[in-house]
């Protein structure tokens, strides 16, 4: 994985947090202004495993959702192409192949893993930025003249969005903002 940003943070207060974006990439980069900028850096953050214990199963769910929406969902199939369970990795019943189940759904990539294969949905960037609307209240940016860093603040809707967030952050990440 190419990182794009490091990311700092401070712990947060009530529903906001603050932090500090600097480029992997050099000078004169353009920073995204978009709220789905700061959904992307709070789901990295737990993703990465920062606090993912503090986050309670519901909004862990809704995490992992907004990853599907801007990364594109797994279908598990068998060697044969038939639709898996995502969970039990067991045909679903009755057998269908995941092309027709998932036809005119599919992005062009494939892969295998942990001895399954799989299929991904084309990203849902529209539900994505509907979930960004219920989650985050503002976001804002403030690139230094370098060019090289932003500060940024998150303010959410509700603070369970932020309980991984208690204490100070540093990760790197490839999320850019952007949904394309």
């Amino acid at each position: 994985m190419t990182f794009i940003f490091d990311v700092m943070t401070w712990g947060r207060e009530g529903t906001r947090v603050e932090g500090q974006l600097t480029s992997r990439l050099g000078y004169g980069i353009e920073f995204h202004r978009g709220p789905e900028f700061g959904l992307q850096l709070l789901m990295d953050t737990w993703f990465q495993g920062y606090g993912a214990s503090e986050i309670d199963k519901g909004t862990a769910d809704e995490f992992e959702e907004c990853f599907e929406f801007i990364l594109g969902k797994k279908a598990w199939t068998d060697e044969d192409g038939y639709l898996l369970d995502a969970a039990t990795k067991e045909p679903v019943q009755p057998k269908v192949k995941a092309a027709e189940f998932y036809a005119g759904r599919l992005d062009p990539s494939s892969g295998f893993t942990d001895g399954h294969h799989y299929l991904v949905l084309q990203p849902r960037n529209d539900e994505f930025l509907k979930r960004t609307a219920l989650i985050i209240a503002a976001f804002d940016i403030d690139p230094a003249e370098d060019g090289e860093h932003a500060d940024f603040a998150i303010e959410v809707t509700d603070p369970k969005y932020l309980a991984h967030m208690e204490k100070n952050r540093y990760f790197q990440t490839a999320f850019t903002g952007r949904l394309d």
